[in-house]
């Protein structure tokens, strides 16, 4: 787990969501959550969107495999000693932008399973030295330790959401 204090306000607000003190662990597992859990959801519920302005549930899906490649991306400069400040994204924009709802849940659960596949290798080639690199991202100080932290907390934030809003609505 990365030092608490050393996280932002906004990924504490994530901490609810990892119980586990091993990061990595908990990584590998969420993959196989993940993908067992995406192939659970009825065909009729890819497109469901549980109120005005909401994403569709496959949107979700595939603003985490946006989230997670951007993640990855800041990890990956952080840990090579980039210390170059990146930007943020608005995530807003970025659903609209993509393809995403033209595609069925299925195509973007295996996109899902390979950016999955290729975080666990990125992290475990990580070193303690350069899992704890800093760097900046959208103004804020950053270690590739507390990105992988967030990369876990976000899926799971947003699975829950997918479980209370749109499997267990209507």
């Amino acid at each position: 787990m990365p030092d608490t204090d050393s996280l932002s306000t906004y990924y504490k607000s994530y901490l609810k969501y990892i119980p586990e003190d091993d990061l990595m662990e908990a990584l590998i597992q969420q993959k196989e959550i993940s993908s067992e859990f995406l192939t659970t959801i009825p065909i009729e519920k890819e497109t469901f969107r549980y109120a005005e302005g909401k994403w569709m549930l496959k949107e979700i899906v595939g603003h985490i495999c946006d989230t997670e490649r951007i993640l990855n991306y800041r990890a990956l400069r952080f840990s090579r000693n980039d210390s170059s400040p990146l930007t943020g994204f608005d995530e807003n924009f970025y659903v609209p932008n993509s393809n995403q709802a033209h595609l069925s849940l299925n195509k973007i659960s295996e996109e899902k399973s390979a950016i999955s596949s290729s975080t666990i290798l990125l992290f475990k080639n990580m070193n303690q030295e350069m899992l704890d690199r800093n760097g900046t991202a959208n103004n804020l100080k950053v270690t590739p330790r507390a990105i992988l932290f967030f990369i876990v907390a976000h899926e799971r934030h947003h699975l829950k959401i997918i479980q209370e809003k749109y499997i267990n609505a209507m």
